[in-house]
């Protein structure tokens, strides 16, 4: 298919100037010896040198390019077939070449051009990506999911855990736990979760002791007569309900009303801690070092290690039982998360700025801790080097083909000019 379209323009211009010589030269029909122009020139003498150029030039050209090739009509020359006589040399420095342009910085800058946003928004909406999504979730991910979290294949239970320890061990010696923290509770602070959270955690709250109502005033009836002094001859089991019916409706005030001052309390107490977790305040180095102390010790812990593996099981196995069924709850919460986003990722251009942003610090992040574009050069370089000569310089031969023919073309139409021009200017002196 390749062969096809490839043009003949080289070829047919050498033909067009050998053609154009061998009828000037032996054509038996026009005087053109006897043709006289000016300082002894005749029309033959001035045709002749345009196509004697022009063959030179056809020539040179055609011996030009098929070097770079081969080796032009089998003779073997020190600078013939450049291009499988360089292989070697041209995927060593290809490494080089790709690293100077793909620098730290221009990828950084080309990356931060690029609109995140807008990409993602379209994948996100009906149409897009969207629908293979959810179908391989509730297809290969319910799957493997349940083959997980059931354990019935000890082999894959034992790789969760493996899992789950390799991550607390990178987590240990890699996470700043004390700045991840401060950065999850600053940035839950800045897009308004914090507010969703204490309303989430207050409702649950409230509602879980609805539930346990009769047990906390059992639990907590006695304790405050205990520690009641005298006082708790005037405290019985309907005061203390009453106080824990008081609980409930606090809870539930604080849910629903953002004046409420034990909900700003709250939110004034996480972003004080947040605040104190800073590197910069030299008051919070305590909580910092409680954090990160915390936090290594947590990671450490084979009871905690063994306990995050079992959830990891539980929650995988409850979550491959919701997607593979009919009536699952996750694609359905999946697809208003995604319909929220496509709302702001459109709507919002302060959070497009900064997904765009965070999109692309993270690219050039992974791209360069990973040494993603050195090892693509050196890949291809590899690839290059094991790559059969002729192949090598067959693909590269099929890909410029049709521009060294108009090179072809263009020698043989300057060399004539040439050769045109210059017997002009010698006639002229002459004369």
């Amino acid at each position: 298919m390749g062969e096809a379209r490839r043009n003949k323009l080289g070829g047919l211009s050498l033909a067009a100037a050998v053609l154009g010589f061998l009828a000037v030269e032996l054509q038996p029909w026009l005087p053109l010896s006897s043709a006289s122009l000016f300082g002894g020139l005749t029309l033959k003498a001035l045709l002749e040198a345009f196509f004697e150029a022009s063959m030179a030039g056809a020539f040179a050209d055609w011996f030009a390019v098929s070097a770079l090739f081969r080796d032009p009509l089998g003779v073997k020359l020190p600078h013939t077939n450049i291009l499988a006589k360089s292989k070697d040399a041209i995927a060593s420095a290809l490494p080089r070449f790709l690293s100077g342009f793909v620098s730290s910085e221009v990828l950084a800058s080309e990356l931060r051009k690029a609109d995140f946003a807008s990409k993602l928004a379209d994948e996100l909406v009906a149409g897009g990506a969207r629908e293979g999504l959810h179908d391989f979730l509730r297809r290969r991910a319910g799957e493997l999911l349940r083959a997980y979290g059931e354990g019935r294949d000890e082999a894959r239970a034992r790789a969760l855990e493996g899992f789950v320890g390799q991550v607390l061990d990178f987590a240990s010696a890699e996470v700043d736990a004390p700045e991840t923290l401060r950065g999850l509770l600053s940035w839950a602070k800045e897009e308004g979760f914090d507010q969703a959270a204490v309303e989430a955690l207050a409702e649950y709250v409230r509602l879980e002791v609805g539930r346990n109502r009769g047990r906390i005033v059992g639990i907590l009836t006695p304790m405050i007569k205990r520690n009641a002094g005298w006082k708790g001859l005037f405290i019985n089991s309907g005061t203390v309900e009453g106080f824990v019916l008081g609980i409930e409706d606090e809870l539930a005030e604080m849910k629903s009303d953002r004046r409420n001052e034990l909900r700003r309390f709250v939110l004034e107490a996480v972003a004080g801690f947040a605040d104190r977790l800073d590197p910069c305040a030299r008051e919070g180095s305590a909580d910092r070092e409680a954090v990160a102390a915390a936090f290594r010790e947590a990671a450490g812990a084979p009871a905690f290690r063994e306990g995050l593996a079992q959830i990891a099981r539980e929650l995988a196995s409850k979550l491959g039982d919701d997607l593979a069924g009919e009536d699952g709850r996750f694609i359905p919460a999946l697809e208003r998360i995604e319909d929220a986003l496509v709302a702001r990722l459109k709507d919002d251009e302060e959070f497009r700025a900064r997904f765009n942003e965070t999109a692309a610090s993270l690219a050039v992040g992974v791209i360069e801790r990973g040494k993603l574009v050195e090892g693509a050069a050196e890949y291809l370089a590899g690839l290059i080097k094991a790559t059969d000569d002729e192949v090598f310089v067959g693909r590269i031969e099929e890909a410029v083909w049709n521009d060294l023919q108009y090179i072809r073309l263009n020698g043989a139409v300057v060399g004539g000019f040439v050769g045109l021009v210059v017997t002009l200017v010698k006639a002229a002196l002459r004369g």
